[in-house]
């Protein structure tokens, strides 16, 4: 259930005073998403943020990584309170499966609350999480944190970054941000309370290091829009465009652009329905129904009045605009004189998988328009360098911490604090326990933290999910074998079936070679053998003769029964 904290001071548990304050990042820091903070003071500690990352190509099978939920379990009695800056999925997608191991309550904004509720709701875990709305106008009282929401503006609706006191000082964790005015639902950067922030002094300071190579300012939403206006009236035929699906301002903007230039737009993807719901329901932003058409209403109209919208942006598989690329989407596909649209940034590490998607659409006879070509159609919802510089100088902190991107990213955004003033920057790893006792930033520790990993239903470490054994199948292949043995006047006999799958042979030579080898090993066997050691022995004898033809190691099944006994 979505509840309001009460009356800005919530208290959970009375903890002893602290001189130090201790940071255990599980992730979110030397790469990018999975965002997750432990914050502790003595006895008494916070989870900020909860995030996902996805997974990498070789991660067979895997749809989500997460924080290591072994870790979390350690810290579970002494987690008071979960506290989330916005609701992006790499600062929000962990929670249902954290919540499992961690039982405490969350605490959001009305908007990333009410994303967060209908996350609950789909994994059945709505009544088993005390889920609280936040107000900026309202403090929180945990333990022995006062927490503090400034606001901040960013790509979606209700970002903010939380300001921390304690007994072992003040304390500052950005989320990620910008600065940015003029925004559909009058949100604004709250400059005089993070600069009364820094007037009250502040010993830490963890800020959002995404841009922190970019120079200048990341630009407005209201220029995109204008951009997207120009760009829409020179085309002729369909407009497909791909965006976040939780950047609701864009949205607006394409929404706004299709309308001035005589389009509908149709939304082709869940998460962009899922996000206009959130919207609708928790924001001052909402969508009018009738700027929205469904994919069925296409066939009514000329490719000049329509805009499809797409998410996907990143070319994952089996997201919407990728799948219009290579023609495997249901309803539409790409077609001669369609123009792409790709408002969105390249997260590091998908290059190749957006360059793929977007020659699929330049085969297909669209013409593309990205921001390598047109920089203008993009604007980040996370700070440039002048941007970080202009918060460092409201919040002068003394130590800092750079967070949320990939190494050079913070090394970077550390010297930009160095620049700044701060007296002392520390680039850390996740897993590393750090300290700041006596205005000072030690690394005390390292914890191991290896990722946890969604599959479907299930969850776990990399051990219980197998994905090595996943990769192995993904390299070598695997063999099938099945033997039926047999006792005749004291010799045994075999009745064998090799089925190789994934693994490169010749014409079946290599099953048939497998299956006379076994043949020909069976008769030395022992009638008293156990089933278990012969498939074992099986194993050995069907690598040796792969290794002949293919120097693969396949997995191999092996599945061994005594003609006429049960085993």
């Amino acid at each position: 259930m979505l509840e309001r904290a009460s009356q800005g001071v919530h208290h959970l548990h009375n903890a002893k005073n602290s001189p130090s304050l201790q940071l255990l990042p599980l992730g979110g820091v030397g790469r990018i998403g999975m965002n997750a903070m432990l914050l502790g003071c003595g006895d008494d500690w916070l989870l900020l943020d909860c995030g996902v990352a996805f997974p990498d190509p070789e991660m067979t099978g895997v749809e989500l990584v997460l924080p290591s939920l072994l870790v979390l379990g350690s810290f579970a009695s002494k987690i008071r309170a979960i506290v989330i800056t916005h609701g992006h999925e790499d600062h929000i997608g962990a929670l249902p499966y954290v919540v499992q191991v961690v039982k405490a309550p969350v605490y959001a904004t009305r908007f990333t609350g009410g994303l967060i509720q209908n996350k609950l709701r789909e994994h059945g875990l709505t009544d088993k999480v005390a889920l609280h709305v936040v107000s900026p106008a309202k403090p929180l009282e945990i333990g022995p944190f006062n927490i503090s929401f400034l606001r901040v503006t960013h790509s979606l609706p209700d970002c903010v970054s939380l300001a921390i006191r304690s007994p072992a000082g003040n304390f500052l964790f950005t989320g990620d941000f910008k600065i940015e005015a003029g925004l559909r639902d009058g949100a604004v950067f709250d400059e005089a309370g993070f600069r009364a922030f820094g007037d009250a002094g502040v010993d830490l300071m963890m800020s959002d290091s995404t841009n922190a190579e970019v120079a200048g300012w990341s630009g407005s939403e209201a220029a995109v829009g204008q951009r997207l206006r120009e760009v829409f009236a020179d085309q002729q035929g369909r407009i497909i465009i791909g965006l976040f699906a939780s950047n609701l301002y864009r949205l607006h903007s394409i929404i706004d652009a299709a309308r001035e230039n005589g389009r509908y737009c149709v939304l082709l993807g869940k998460s962009l329905e899922r996000y206009v719901a959130a919207a609708n329901a928790f924001t001052e932003m909402p969508f009018d129904s009738q700027d929205l058409l469904t994919v069925k209403d296409c066939g009514r109209y000329d490719d000049n009045e329509l805009v499809i919208i797409c998410t996907g942006s990143q070319g994952e598989p089996r997201a919407a605009l990728p799948r219009v690329a290579n023609g495997t989407h249901p309803e539409i596909n790409v077609k001669a004189g369609d123009t792409l649209v790709l408002s969105a940034r390249q997260i590091p590490g998908n290059e190749k998988r957006i360059h793929g998607m977007l020659n699929d659409f330049a085969r297909g006879g669209a013409h593309v328009v990205y921001v390598r070509t047109d920089r203008q159609i993009h604007a980040s919802g996370h700070a440039y360098q002048e941007e970080l510089r202009t918060l460092l100088k409201w919040v002068r902190p003394k130590a800092f911490i750079p967070v949320h991107g990939e190494y050079t990213f913070l090394q970077r955004h550390a010297e930009l604090a160095t620049e700044c003033g701060a007296q002392q920057t520390l680039i850390i790893e996740n897993g590393q326990l750090v300290e700041l006792a006596g205005g000072a930033l030690q690394v005390r520790g390292h914890r191991k933290c290896d990722p946890w990993y969604a599959d479907g239903l299930v969850f776990g470490d990399a051990e219980s999910l197998q994905l090595q054994a996943r990769q192995q199948l993904g390299w070598h292949g695997a063999v099938a074998v099945q033997l039926e043995l047999k006792r005749e006047l004291g010799v045994v006999t075999a009745k064998v079936r090799a089925l190789p799958c994934g693994v490169q042979h010749e014409q079946g030579e290599m099953a048939k070679e497998i299956e006379g080898t076994l043949q020909r090993w069976a008769i030395g066997l022992s009638a008293k053998t156990p089933v278990a050691a012969i498939e074992g022995l099986v194993q050995q004898q069907v690598r040796k003769v792969v290794k002949r033809y293919s120097q693969r190691k396949p997995i191999v099944l092996a599945f061994v029964q005594w003609a006429g006994e049960d085993e």
